[in-house]
């Protein structure tokens, strides 16, 4: 119960990365407020779950792709529980996986929007709420793809980076204000759209990258939770700027 309460947005919390960390939040005694873009019964669903561990749960619709959306889930959010002092700036799609030449320019912008846009859009509209606290958390959810810069990922890796930039220059103006800020930038992770990143990779691939990987094995959405959890909490309260890579030691 270190983070009983106090009250978590996660974006993109219906699901896969997303719903362990709002229901590890709960479970650390956070009131959880879920937002989703599209499966609204996946949202239900873990708000269901957050009650059943007698913590308070709602499910918010929001774009987060947009700036409008995004300051207003901020303000429901404020209006609903009194207070906001976790965000986690999660929700995120995947790139085609083209080279440059052949990335269409809508691609290119759904990726950094949802990515990176949104990261921003969400974070500077709940600093106003988390200013009145005087303290406050923000986690984002970068990747590996961010350091690895690998050929056909443009979109995606160029999102991450971003976000990383983002973290240390947001971690450096917020530090005074009793605000940290960090990134989590995990290899695979299982979940749908890891499952799906698995199967593009074909065998061949996915074999030599878990035999580079010292531990031997892909992430799994219990370790980023319990990671963002851990910086959440008091126990990690001098950390603020910081990229972990959760990789199991690949990189």
């Amino acid at each position: 119960m270190i983070l009983k309460g106090q009250v978590a947005i996660v974006t993109g919390g219906s699901r896969g990365i997303g719903r362990g960390i709002s229901l590890a939040l709960a479970e650390a005694g956070a009131d959880v407020i879920v937002n989703y873009r599209k499966d609204e019964k996946a949202a239900e669903e873990v708000v269901a779950r957050v009650t059943e561990m007698g913590r308070k749960g709602l499910a918010f619709h929001a774009d987060v792709s947009n700036a409008d959306p995004a300051r207003d889930l901020m303000k429901q959010a404020y209006q609903a529980l009194g207070r906001i002092d976790i965000l986690v700036n999660n929700a995120g799609v995947a790139s085609r996986g083209n080279p440059v030449e052949k990335t269409e320019m809508d691609e290119w912008n759904r990726v950094l929007s949802t990515n990176l846009n949104a990261v921003f859009y969400c974070s500077k509209a709940v600093l106003e709420y988390m200013h009145q606290g005087k303290k406050g958390n923000i986690i984002n959810i970068s990747s590996i793809a961010a350091s690895l810069l690998q050929a056909r990922q443009s979109p995606y890796a160029v999102a991450k980076a971003g976000v990383e930039a983002l973290t240390k220059v947001l971690a450096k103006e917020e530090g005074p204000n009793g605000i940290r800020v960090n990134a989590i930038a995990p290899g695979i992770v299982k979940t749908d759209m890891g499952d799906r990143l698995m199967k593009a990779m074909g065998e061949e691939r996915l074999k030599t990258r878990l035999q580079s990987t010292p531990l031997g094995r892909i992430a799994y959405p219990e370790d980023v939770s319990n990671l963002v959890v851990f910086l959440v909490s008091d126990k990690a309260a001098y950390i603020t700027g910081k990229i972990i890579h959760l990789d199991g030691g690949m990189i």
